[in-house]
C-alpha cells in the first residue's frame, strides 16, 4: 500500500523533491539550483518550462535514490515561492511568458496606480505585474491562463486537468477578496482581465486532483498546496519561526484572528480548510541569503564553510557594518528604493570582520522585524523562535541571532522545513494525519541561548542602526 509523501518545494533559487513518511521522517531529498535571469535592472525572471522539467527530473531522482517507484506515493504536497506569475496557453498548456519572480520590481508604478484607485497592492505582488504581462504577450486574454509556480506545477503534474491554488498562495497576489475569500472581481475588472483564466481556489489540504499516470508513472493524489513561508510555519507547529532563504521571513501565527496594523507587517492566510481559515503575521527581509552570497563573492570571502569560519574567528566587526537591502528594504520600512550598504571600513578592517558584519547585519534586520511585530500580537512577542532554511546550518550565525534577538531560538531538525510542511499538509489531505496533527514533522535538533544581556543587545542594535540607517 502506498505510504510515502512527496513534497515539491520550489523556491526562488532552488527546487527540492522530498520523500517523507507519515511519521515525519525524511526518506530522501533531491535538490537542484534554479537559474534566474535579470534582463534589466530590477527585473527578475525564470524559465517556467525549465522549472517543470527540473521538477520532473527531481522526482525521478529522489525515487531512484531510495529504490522506490511512483506507485509507492500516497500523496503529493506542493509548496512554492509566492506571488510570482506565469502565463500559459489554455489550448496547448505550454508557457506563454517567463515566470516573473516576486522580487521583480517592474510593478512599482502599477502598484502606486492601484493604490490610488483604492486597491491594496505592493510592487512584489502579482497584481502589480499581471496586466502588463498579458499586454506584452499579445494574445487575447481568453486564450491564456495564469498562476503562480504552484499552479503551474499542479497543472503540469495533472496533465492539464487541474488549474488550482489555495488561499495561502492566492492572498499574496493581492487578488483575493478578504470579504468573500474568493477572487476580487472588482480588481480583475479594473485591470480588464475578466477573460483571463484564474486558478480555482481549493483547500490548503484535501485532494484537488491527481498526478496523471502518463506524466508521473502512477495516478497519485495531489493533496496539498501551500505557500512556502506558511508551509514552514506549519512545520513549526504554527507558532513562530524565521526562515532564512533568498529572503528571511518572520511569521507568527494568530489563529482565526486577522490582525492588521501595518502594511509593512501584513497578515497572511496560514491555511484554509473546509471554510475555516487561520492567519499569521509576516515581516520580510527581502535580501538575506542573496545578500550574503553577494558579499561573499564581492569581498572574495570564499564558500559557505570558510565564510562561517571567518566570521566565527572575529570577536567583533571592528566598526564595519552591512545592510542587506539589495532588492529594497523590507519590514518594517517598506522602502523599495533603498539598496544595500557596506561601510565603516578602515585599513585595519579584516576579511573576518567583514564576514561577521554580514551575519550581524542580517541578524539586526530580523531583530528590527521582530521588534515591529511584537506589539501587534495580542499575547505579546513570542518567547522563543523556531528557525529553518539554508542559513540555519550556520551555528555562528544562529548564536549571533540569538544574542541580538535577546531570546532563545530553536533550529528545526529538517533545515528545509518548508518541504516538511508540504508533506505534513499532504498527509492531512489524504487522512494519514488528522487536521491538527503534526506527527513527527515538528522537531528540533538544537537550541541557542543568548550569551549577552538585553541592554548590550539594545546598544549594539542602536549603533548598527545609526550607521546603516543614518540615525543619530
Amino acid at each position: 500500500m502506498p505510504e510515502l509523501l512527496l513534497s515539491l518545494d520550489v523556491g526562488t533559487t532552488s527546487l527540492r523533491a522530498g520523500l517523507f513518511t507519515p511519521a515525519g521522517d525524511l526518506v530522501g531529498m533531491a535538490a537542484t539550483r534554479l537559474s534566474v535571469r535579470a534582463p534589466a535592472p530590477g527585473l527578475l525572471e525564470q524559465d517556467a518550462e525549465a522549472i517543470w522539467r527540473t521538477a520532473r527530473r527531481a522526482v525521478d531522482r529522489v525515487l531512484q535514490s531510495v529504490g522506490r517507484k511512483p506507485a509507492d506515493l500516497a500523496a503529493i504536497g506542493v509548496t512554492s515561492q509566492r506571488t510570482s506569475a506565469v502565463l500559459w496557453n489554455r489550448r496547448t498548456g505550454r508557457a506563454a511568458s517567463p515566470l516573473v519572480l516576486w522580487s521583480d520590481l517592474r510593478g512599482v508604478e502599477a502598484a502606486k496606480a492601484l493604490r490610488q484607485a483604492g486597491f491594496m497592492s505592493a510592487p512584489q505582488q502579482a497584481a502589480a505585474k499581471l496586466q502588463a504581462m498579458v499586454a506584452a504577450n499579445g494574445a487575447p486574454a481568453s486564450e491564456l491562463a495564469w498562476g503562480n509556480v504552484d499552479s503551474w506545477l499542479i497543472h503540469r503534474l495533472s496533465g492539464g486537468a487541474v488549474h488550482a491554488t489555495d488561499r495561502s498562495q492566492a492572498w499574496p497576489t493581492a487578488y483575493l477578496d478578504l470579504g468573500t475569500m474568493g477572487w476580487n472581481a472588482a480588481l480583475i475588472a479594473h485591470q480588464g482581465l475578466d477573460d483571463l483564466a484564474f486558478p480555482a481556489l481549493v483547500d490548503t489540504w484535501g485532494v484537488m486532483g491527481h498526478a496523471a499516470g502518463r506524466v508521473l508513472g502512477a495516478e497519485v493524489p495531489i493533496a496539498a498546496d501551500v505557500a512556502d513561508q506558511q508551509s514552514a510555519l506549519i512545520a513549526h507547529g504554527g507558532q513562530a519561526k524565521v526562515t532564512y532563504g533568498t529572503s528571511a521571513a518572520l511569521d507568527v501565527g494568530t489563529g482565526p484572528q486577522l490582525v492588521f496594523q501595518s502594511p509593512q507587517i501584513p497578515p497572511f492566510v496560514l491555511s484554509s480548510v473546509h471554510g475555516e481559515t487561520s492567519f499569521c503575521l509576516e515581516g520580510m527581509v527581502y535580501s538575506a541569503g542573496s545578500a550574503l552570497d553577494w558579499l561573499r563573492a564581492a569581498a572574495r570571502l570564499g564558500g559557505h564553510a570558510r565564510f562561517e569560519a571567518m566570521a566565527a574567528s572575529a570577536a567583533d566587526t571592528g566598526g564595519a557594518w552591512f545592510l542587506p537591502a539589495h532588492q529594497g528594504l523590507g519590514a518594517p520600512y517598506g522602502d523599495a528604493s533603498r539598496r544595500g550598504g557596506l561601510g565603516g571600513l578602515t585599513l585595519a578592517t579584516s576579511p573576518a570582520q567583514i564576514a561577521r558584519a554580514g551575519l550581524e547585519g542580517l541578524a539586526f534586520r530580523v531583530r528590527e522585524v521582530l521588534d515591529a511585530v511584537g506589539p501587534m500580537l495580542p499575547a505579546g512577542p513570542p518567547e522563543t523562535l523556531g528557525v529553518d532554511g539554508g542559513l540555519s546550518a550556520n551555528d555562528t550565525f544562529l548564536q549571533i541571532q540569538a544574542d541580538l534577538l535577546g531570546r532563545p531560538i530553536r533550529r528545526h531538525a529538517l533545515r528545509e522545513a518548508t518541504a516538511a510542511g508540504a508533506a505534513l499538509c499532504a498527509a492531512r489531505g489524504v487522512g494519514l494525519l488528522g487536521p491538527a496533527e503534526g506527527g513527527g514533522f515538528t522537531r528540533y535538533d538544537r537550541s541557542f541561548e543568548p550569551a549577552i544581556g538585553a541592554d548590550a543587545s539594545a546598544e549594539r542594535l542602536a549603533a548598527w542602526q545609526a550607521a546603516a540607517h543614518g540615525r543619530a
